[in-house]
């Protein structure tokens, strides 16, 4: 069994007790190195369902516990295997009396929690009539995000929801009534198992001892995605024994935004100082030239666990990076580029582009229907799936066709007192007269009136303009900025897409030509499913960079890697230097996880002028910047393409 292993593997798999911390690079094998650490564990005479395995997706765990078994035979006694949540479920089901939890509670799906949160904004709008509460889904993600941070809700608020600091305490008091209602009614939702569970353990040591008796093998995998209650909770599961193994990889946290903790895996080694310490280093994907910049960019971290990715393929091109003058062209650089290796044989579902905003592959999506390459994306809506940019493009829609009663309605609908019933009569009355007189003589009163007038004069204004279509857009964007405010809770980050939207499209001088293009349906529409779907695709991928972690590809372009996208300071917090430096760390972790995506071909593509971004500068990534020259080959787009 052993033979399969290199010497780190085998080391990770035969340490059987204690407490162990393997901490595996990228694409060295972890999977496979815990697969044979449970068969290990199995064959020297430990009971199977003493074992527990916890993972973040049901699938994973089932994948490698399916793997032990086959390596073992059918005949063994499964190992128990799941994520923390259904661990935390099965363990409460059980003992959660024990704190007085009721044994037949109901778990609260999403849809179930936001009907609640409904009822309650509805209580608190009335008793404030000028009340602005955000959304329930919202206000559902702000408490999930207090619960698992374990940070009060004015932290989150102040951090990551600033457009609502004004009603923080109302926010407080809808968190507040939410856990009274799901107490009196004997509902979990998902942030209460987890801490349900640690109170269990804590304050139960009839339950802890159970659950020490029946776990007496613990190992966690992704430790590095962890938040604080997971940690707690692996802790508490250690017991006396202490046979514990976290696996995980610093340089590839990258879900703080999530709640993930990074720090986990530096305090699971204080807390469990005579930890065995195992780094998997041979990577199985990369060639040497892609690992030399993933190492390049892990020494730049402020804190992390030394290693250095080698691999036996030492064969392989320098990665290539490509300046570009402007995002179309990069559009075009990486649409050429693409077509030429799926003339070399490079099957499309081989390649991908990764980003670090989903916004910032517009100009590229718009690029690619172009050239016809099918492609499918994640991590994001496809450009024109965007709500709020069909809001806006909708307006410019009548400039061009003012017959266009599918935009005619949307546009009526997003104004003040108009709702579906009034925006059919409306449509009626105007079909087939001219809209503008028909908007302004249409017998309507208070609000409903006041808003067609205002979309009479809008329209009036932007008639003169429709020769110039960028500053028909930019007024269409500025016109619509106080009612994004209004139907979006995240109206901060549409915004930005917007201006993103206005600097795209420069290069028009026609209004029909610029929605033709802007609308022109792609040869695929976008997926629902996660990237790890085993679904065949043909299809190039499209991927922000969270959503390709895990995956790899023949040749993978990184692309937007300008400074101030690649970090993406526009998010960052500039009163803390603390912070910033958690957030730069964090960027960094994320540009090594797209890199460390590409098998053979890797591309880094940068941009000097970009679409009206204040935090963006005509350099490369800072993080680029740093890597020694002799690791890429540098070329120019305009070069290249000529």
């Amino acid at each position: 069994m052993s033979t399969s292993l290199n010497p780190a593997q085998r080391r990770a798999a035969e340490i059987l007790e204690g407490p162990v911390l393997v901490i595996a690079g990228a694409g060295t094998g972890k999977t496979h190195t815990l697969v044979h650490r449970l068969v290990k564990l199995v064959e020297s005479g430990v009971a199977p369902e003493s074992i527990l395995l916890l993972t973040f997706t049901r699938r994973s765990a089932q994948e490698m516990v399916a793997r032990a078994a086959k390596m073992l035979g059918d005949e063994r006694e499964p190992v128990a295997g799941g994520t923390f949540h259904s661990f935390a479920n099965l363990t409460l089901r059980r003992y959660g009396r024990d704190i007085d939890l009721p044994s037949n509670f109901t778990i609260l799906d999403q849809s179930d929690v936001f009907e609640i949160l409904s009822g309650i904004r509805t209580e608190l709008k009335l008793t404030d009539e000028g009340l602005d509460l955000p959304r329930r889904e919202t206000i559902a993600a702000i408490i999930s995000k207090s619960i698992n941070q374990q940070a009060p809700i004015e932290d989150i608020v102040a951090r990551e929801y600033s457009q609502f600091f004004n009603i923080t305490d109302y926010l407080g008091i809808a968190a507040s009534r939410y856990e009274k209602y799901k107490s009196e009614h004997n509902l979990v939702d998902f942030d209460n198992l987890l801490v349900l569970l640690i109170r269990l353990l804590e304050q139960s040591d009839e339950a802890r001892a159970r659950v020490h008796d029946r776990c007496r093998y613990v190992m966690v995998d992704e430790y590095q995605d962890t938040n604080v209650l997971q940690a707690r909770i692996t802790h508490l599961l250690a017991g006396e024994s202490r046979n514990l193994m976290v696996v995980g990889d610093d340089a590839q946290s990258i879900y703080a935004f999530r709640g993930a903790n990074h720090r986990n895996l530096f305090d699971f080694k204080e807390s469990f100082p005579d930890a065995e310490l195992v780094t998997l280093e041979e990577n199985y994907r990369s060639t040497q030239p892609v690992l030399d910049v993933a190492n390049a960019l892990m020494v730049q971290m402020s804190e992390a666990f030394q290693k250095r990715l080698f691999t036996k393929r030492a064969e392989g091109t320098r990665p290539l990076l490509v300046e570009c003058s402007n995002e179309q062209e990069q559009a075009v650089f990486v649409a050429e580029e693409i077509g030429r290796l799926r003339e070399q044989g490079i099957p499309l579902s081989e390649i991908a582009v990764l980003f670090r905003a989903s916004r910032h592959a517009f100009a590229l999506e718009v690029e690619l229907g172009g050239h016809a390459i099918p492609y499918v994306k994640y991590g994001g809506f496809r450009f024109m799936e965007s709500a709020h940019i069909k809001d806006v493009l909708a307006h410019l829609k009548l400039v061009e066709r003012p017959e266009d009663d599918l935009s005619l309605s949307r546009v009526l609908l997003m104004r003040d007192g108009i709702g579906k019933k009034g925006a059919k009569q409306i449509l009626d009355a105007v079909s087939g007269l001219s809209l503008v007189k028909s908007l302004r003589s249409y017998k309507a009163r208070g609000k409903v009136r006041a808003s067609l007038d205002e979309l009479a004069s809008f329209l009036e204004s932007i008639e003169p303009l429709r020769e110039a279509p960028p500053r028909c857009l930019e007024a269409a964007v500025e016109a619509f900025d106080p009612l994004i405010k209004t139907r979006y809770d995240d109206w901060p980050r549409r915004k930005r897409d917007l201006e993103t939207l206005v600097g795209l499209v420069e290069r028009y001088r026609s209004l029909p030509s610029m929605l033709t293009d802007l609308t022109l349906e792609p040869p695929n529409a976008a997926r629902g499913q996660g990237l790890a779907s085993n679904a065949p695709r043909s299809e190039l991928v499209l991927s922000t960079m969270h959503s390709a972690k895990g995956l790899e590809w023949k040749a993978v372009f990184v692309i937007q890697a300008q400074d101030g996208f690649i970090p993406m300071i526009s998010g960052f917090n500039t009163e803390r230097e603390e912070d910033d430096e958690e957030a730069l760390d964090e960027e960094r972790r994320l540009l090594y996880v797209a890199v460390t995506r590409a098998k053979d071909l890797l591309y880094v593509v940068w941009p000097r002028d970009t679409a009206r971004s204040r935090y963006s500068w005509p350099m490369p990534s800072r993080f680029i910047e740093r890597i020694p020259e002799e690791y890429f080959e540098r070329c120019d787009a305009h070069d290249w393409l000529a």
